[in-house]
């Protein structure tokens, strides 16, 4: 399916992200086992596991062997930091499966394709395609950085003999084991890089998804009074002819999906059957109370998508909160002794890692500030409602949703870290601190 081909209405909108969740073991290969599958999902989960710590415990047996002091060994124990860190996710996903696979059915069962019946209207097409090729191209550079990772030190072992190490940590210089270290090697880089880049593609495609709602959220919300109206068999055509629109308050309203001033045949994801003829030269009067009832039912109506939003945001942030928090804390550290390697021994190879990390913990932060943005639209979105048009009991409607709105929706990295950009100048200005902390303490030596 090509970028620009239109989707239809997503059965599963995660589906594009599984396959890699589940070669690195996030994801079981059969969700809902029975017989032999139950044995099949336990036993990939243990080599995946029992790979992933091969790595870490090689290290821990390097350092033990070759240990001189912290300073001379740092840049090898900053290296061990995404060993262990991957190694977590995966244990952390295998334990929580459960409210994993009950956070993506909540998603799929909850989640609303179209938009409400109103002037204006949207599908989740946007969203859904952005957090696609998202996805994609995040998993594709994953697996180009690892093939440079471990295919460079054996094209150098093949063509300049030189030494495999320190990419793995034992001293391998010729004979057969060294096809299946580099073997071992291969699929245990694959497997970290899987896991700690798939982690960035769940909360970044999640996060996408949820933007994605709340543009609909405030679709709905702006067009709730014409909502009613057309649902009292008023035509579309006739609101464009009497010159309602708002187009313009819409400008710059949305994050991934794009309205369109197109009448739909969907009431969010209900087929819209009229068995009446529609007014569309009559003289339309907005302002009738005979309209105040298909008001408050559509208010009731993104009341409800509302409600949807803010329980999927806790139920994700519940679930990402401590693997968030886990990865700020890892990123921090390798951040600064990459500094400090830098200041040592300056390379491309050490200023690439420097941009690959920073991007690496960029796309939570910026991702998580998008979600905070778009959930903040929502009150202007009730503002620009057409609300000088209504009665007394659908402004009531209206006004208790602007106050439900009141507090924010915010990512937190172990529900205390706003993951936001401010986050992300923290983070640098935090692991800055400590190279400077480092290159003190080396000096004073």
């Amino acid at each position: 399916m090509s970028a620009t081909e239109p989707v239809d209405q997503a059965k599963n909108y995660v589906h594009f992200m599984l396959l890699p969740l589940k070669i690195v073991g996030c994801w079981e290969w059969y969700p809902h086992a029975v017989n032999k599958q139950i044995y099949v999902n336990n036993i990939y989960i243990c080599m995946v596991l029992f790979i992933l710590t091969n790595l870490p415990l090689s290290l821990v047996v390097h350092l033990y062997t070759e240990w001189t002091d912290v300073m001379s060994n740092l840049d090898k124990m900053a290296d061990g930091l995404p060993l262990f860190v991957s190694v977590a996710i995966v244990a952390y996903f295998v334990i929580y499966k459960k409210e994993l696979y009950e956070l993506i059915e909540f998603m799929n069962f909850n989640f609303k394709w179209h938009s409400a019946n109103g002037l204006t209207n949207m599908t989740m097409e946007g969203s859904y395609k952005t957090a696609r090729n998202f996805a994609y191209l995040y998993t594709a550079c994953t697996f180009f950085s690892v093939a440079m990772y471990v295919g460079l030190p054996v094209i150098g072992y093949l063509l300049f003999s030189n030494p495999l190490h320190p990419w793995i940590y034992k001293d391998v210089e010729g004979g057969l084991f060294i096809f299946f270290v580099f073997l071992r090697q291969c699929v245990a880089q694959g497997f970290v890089a899987l896991a700690m880049g798939q982690l960035g593609v769940f909360f970044a495609c999640n996060a996408i998804l949820l933007c994605g709602q709340l543009d609909l959220l405030c679709c709905s919300l702006r067009n709730v009074r014409f909502t009613a109206l057309l649902q009292n068999n008023v035509a579309h055509e006739a609101l464009k002819l009497q010159g309602y629109s708002i187009l313009e308050d819409e400008q710059h309203s949305y994050m991934y999906n794009i309205s369109t001033e197109t009448e739909s045949s969907h009431h969010y994801d209900v087929e819209v059957i009229s068995h009446f003829k529609r007014m569309l030269y009559l003289i339309i009067d907005i302002y009738s109370k005979h309209y105040d009832d298909g008001t408050v039912r559509a208010i009731v109506e993104c009341a409800r998508v509302c409600q949807v939003v803010k329980e999927y945001q806790g139920r994700f942030e519940a679930f990402v909160s401590p693997l968030l928090a886990l990865r700020v804390v890892q990123v921090t550290l390798y951040l600064c002794t990459l500094l400090y390697a830098a200041t040592l021994k300056f390379d491309m190879v050490t200023l690439e890692y420097l941009l690959a990390v920073a991007l690496d913990i960029y796309v939570y932060c910026y991702f998580g500030n998008q979600i905070i943005l778009q959930a903040d639209r929502v009150s202007t979105a009730a503002y620009q409602s057409a609300w000088t048009t209504m009665g007394v009991a659908p402004r009531r409607l209206l006004l208790n949703m602007l106050l439900a709105n009141r507090r924010p929706v915010i990512m937190r990295a172990g529900r205390f870290l706003p993951m936001n950009l401010h986050t992300f100048v923290l983070i640098i200005k935090t692991s800055f601190s400590y190279y400077t902390l480092l290159v003190n303490m080396n000096e004073s030596q």
